[in-house]
Parts: C-alpha cells; sequence; structure tokens
C-alpha cells in the first residue's frame, strides 16, 4: 500500500509538470490555432456558443448577432435556460446598434412566448428607450398606462410627463397642489412658441397668442417687485346684473375702476364714502388763465416730427401742484433724468367745470351791476325830463 502511495503521488507531479507548459499556452475548442485570446470557442448550436448555468438559469454567449443571453440562448429562436423569465442583450454588426429585449415567462428549451425592446444605443451614442432612438439624444417611448413615458421619483411623490391618446403632452407634478418651476435660473428666460402659436391659460383651445380664462372673477395679478405685495389686478367682471362684462382695475383687492362694455369709457370711484377730509375747491380762476398751453414735439420716438398740444409739468406744477407727480425711479429708460415729472390731464376737467363756475359768478355780479346802472340811469332820464318841462 505504501509503494501504491507513493506511484500515486509521482504520477500526480509528473502530470502537473506535464499540464503546466500546456496551461501557459491559448485554448482553442472548435479552432486549431487559438490566438486572440486564452479560450476562444468556435462553432455553436445555431447561435448559441456556450452556456454557463446548466440545468439551472444561466448566461448564454451567442453569436450572430453577438450577444449575451439571460436564461436565455439563441437555437432558432430565443429560448429559456430554465423556466421563467428571460433577457438578452447584442450587438447588431450590421448598423452598430446595442440592444437588449426583455422576454416573457417561459419554460425550458421553449420557444420564448413574448419580446419586447427594452432599450437600444445607436452607434452614435443616442438611447432609445422601447423604441430606437432615430435622431434623438434620447427617445422614449410613450408607456401604455396613465404614468406615460417619464416618470422622475421623489422623496414622496413622482413627478411626470406623459401625453394620452389624443398625443397632448403633459408635464405635471407628482402630488395635489404642488408647483411646476420652468428655469428658475437668475436671468433665465423662457420661450414658448416661435411667433406662430398660440397660448391658453385654464384654456385647451385659445384661439389669441396668449388667452386667460379667468378663474373665480380672478384675472390677471401683476405684483411689486417687493416683499410687500402690493399689486394691481385686471379682470373681466360682471358687475350689474343683465350687463356684459366689464374691464376692472383693483389694487390690493380693492376696486378702482372700470371700462365701460359698449363705449368704452373709464368709471373711477369716487363715492364719498371712500373719501375724508372734504374741502370746497378754493377759487381757481386767476391761477387758471396763467396757465400757458403750449404745442411741442416729443424727443424720443418721434422721427416724424410730430407735433402735440399740452402743457409743462414744471409750469403746472407751479399753479397746481395736485396735478403733477414726480417719481424718483431712475429706470424708466430716460438717463439723466431722476425727478419725472407727469401730469394728471383728467383733473383739468374739474378745474374747468370749478373755473367756469367762478366765471359765471363774475357774469352774474357784472349783470346785476349793469342792472343797477340801466335803473340809475333810467331814473336820471325821467328827473332830467321833469325838470325840462
Amino acid at each position: 500500500m505504501k509503494k501504491l502511495f507513493i506511484a500515486h503521488i509521482i504520477t500526480a507531479i509528473f502530470l502537473i509538470a506535464w499540464m503546466q507548459p500546456v496551461c501557459a499556452q491559448n485554448i482553442g475548442l472548435g479552432i486549431a490555432s487559438p490566438t486572440r485570446a486564452k479560450l476562444e470557442l468556435h462553432g455553436a448550436v445555431g447561435s448559441t456558443t456556450a452556456i454557463f448555468g446548466g440545468e439551472s438559469s444561466g448566461i448564454s454567449l451567442q453569436r450572430n448577432m453577438p450577444g449575451i443571453g439571460f436564461n436565455a440562448y439563441f437555437n432558432n429562436g430565443y429560448k429559456y435556460i430554465s423556466a421563467g423569465y428571460g433577457a438578452v442583450q447584442y450587438l447588431n454588426p450590421n448598423n452598430g446598434y446595442m440592444q437588449l429585449d426583455m422576454l416573457g415567462y417561459g419554460n425550458a428549451n421553449a420557444d420564448a412566448s413574448t419580446t419586447k425592446r427594452a432599450f437600444t444605443i445607436a452607434n452614435n451614442g443616442n438611447m432609445g428607450i422601447g423604441t430606437d432612438p432615430g435622431n434623438a439624444t434620447l427617445f422614449v417611448k410613450k408607456g401604455t398606462n396613465f404614468d406615460g413615458s417619464v416618470v422622475l421619483g421623489g422623496t414622496t411623490y413622482n413627478s411626470h410627463f406623459h401625453y394620452g391618446a389624443t398625443e397632448d403632452t403633459y408635464i405635471r407634478g407628482g402630488k395635489y397642489a404642488s408647483k411646476l418651476f420652468i428655469n428658475d435660473l437668475s436671468g433665465g428666460k423662457i420661450i414658448i412658441g416661435d411667433g406662430t402659436g398660440l397660448v391658453g391659460i385654464n384654456n385647451g383651445i385659445p384661439s389669441y397668442p396668449l388667452e386667460i380664462r379667468q378663474v373665480g372673477g380672478r384675472g390677471l395679478l401683476l405684483v411689486e417687485p417687493n416683499n410687500s405685495f402690493n399689486n394691481w389686478q385686471i379682470s373681466a367682471q360682471k358687475l350689474f346684473p343683465d350687463v356684459p362684462t366689464w374691464l376692472t382695475l383693483k389694487y390690493n383687492g380693492q376696486l378702482k375702476g372700470y371700462f365701460a362694455w359698449g363705449h368704452g369709457s373709464y368709471t373711477a370711484n369716487s363715492d364719498s364714502r371712500l373719501k375724508t377730509a372734504i374741502e370746497d375747491l378754493q377759487p381757481v380762476l386767476q391761477k387758471f388763465v396763467q396757465l400757458k398751453p403750449v404745442d411741442y414735439e416729443m424727443k424720443y420716438h418721434n422721427t416724424n416730427h410730430k407735433k402735440t398740444i399740452g402743457f409743462i409739468a414744471q409750469d403746472v406744477k407751479q399753479l397746481f401742484p395736485e396735478l403733477v407727480t414726480v417719481t424718483t425711479d431712475t429706470s424708466r429708460g430716460y438717463p439723466g433724468i431722476n425727478d419725472m415729472h407727469g401730469i394728471n390731464y383728467n383733473g383739468f376737467t374739474v378745474l374747468t367745470i370749478k373755473a367756469l363756475q367762478e366765471q359765471q359768478e363774475l357774469i352774474k355780479k357784472m349783470q346785476q351791476t349793469n342792472a343797477a346802472l340801466a335803473r340809475r340811469i333810467e331814473a336820471a332820464e325821467k328827473l332830467l325830463q321833469t325838470k325840462s318841462l
């Protein structure tokens, strides 16, 4: 027994010594001179060169197209290594596309029941999910459920990009009352359309470049750029029963005036209950006649040198400062002017009425004086006639 054991040891040492230089060489199965790898397999059953995993689930190496099968091999069609699902990833040498196909459930060695393209990488790097990418860098095919094409997962909620059967495109947040931000970078720009499209807010069939369907009587809100939230609201509202819509102006939610639906005239609030410190207007006639109406040309945006009639704000300010507003904002587009003067021309209507009233009083007094003079002249004439008799 001792001699037999020693003989086995010598035989094992001899085999190891004999195999060592062989293992150092390239090994080929189905090829006489393997030179491109330590192990080269040539030949296949169908397109499957090798299977790793035996009777259980495994992977396969495939040729024509070169690829890898997961629980799948190719022999006159995709087949399963064992019962379950499968997948195949391969490269098409004809067009350079790398593709992954998902196989439905099937039994061992049975033909694949269904094949679905999961993704494709084109030879230029473009990627398609569920389809070939074409000329798009990323092409995502729409899903069959309500989640649509793309779902971006959040911590709690998901955001969606998808479109329905009508091919309308949706971008929506995942939770109720969520916010949608588009280009929140400082100085960023948002461009909608190319100048020919129509945009609707709360309206799916707009007829104008921008069409807003109001909600709860609320229209367009313009907010001052600070934390006070002072704002102007422009709305189309029905102010009176059985009367069409009016265009209203509100400041911080309070109605300030409105444009009539029929003739477009503007009506400003003037209710006595909105006013305080009410006093009669002081005489204005003497100052009124000092106003200097002029005609002039505006310097800016007046290439045709069109003449305009009106007043000079600084002149009016000397007589009626209530009608002149001075703004100190320097960002109004007029270099070197940081005290821009403006005139409330509507106020001249009140001044005109007041001046006419004063003038009417003067006329009335002149009429009374003339009547008194006429009576005195008449009395004097009668006295002269009596003396002459």
